[in-house]
């Protein structure tokens, strides 16, 4: 749901402003939803009672790697893509409201 929800802006984005907007509203919306998507393979690998301390482990082993993943990426791309930050930036707040508000709603 949350790719779609990007797809569909940075298209507006590109349409209002520029190609470049969209691209880069696009590659923010990324930036949240790759690493939430290896925090999601990380902690959900184990589950029940008997194993507790695996379960724990794995939320902290995955919020740990998504953090380190996001500032990485995030490097990454402002060094070596040419991006409007700006849109960028919005892309990923955006999405990062999203997901609070999926956790609300659904």
């Amino acid at each position: 749901m949350q790719i779609s929800i990007g797809m569909l802006l940075a298209i507006t984005v590109g349409i209002i402003w520029e190609v470049q907007a969209g691209q880069s509203f696009m590659i923010g919306v990324m930036l949240d939803v790759l690493p939430a998507f290896i925090f999601t393979i990380y902690a959900f690998r184990f589950s029940g009672a008997r194993q507790l301390q695996q379960v724990a482990a794995s939320f902290y082993r995955g919020e740990t790697v998504k953090i380190m993943l996001t500032g990485a990426l995030f490097i990454l791309v402002i060094k070596t893509l040419p991006v409007v930050f700006p849109a960028l930036l919005a892309g990923f707040v955006i999405m990062k409201v999203s997901q609070f508000m999926q956790s609300i709603f659904f």
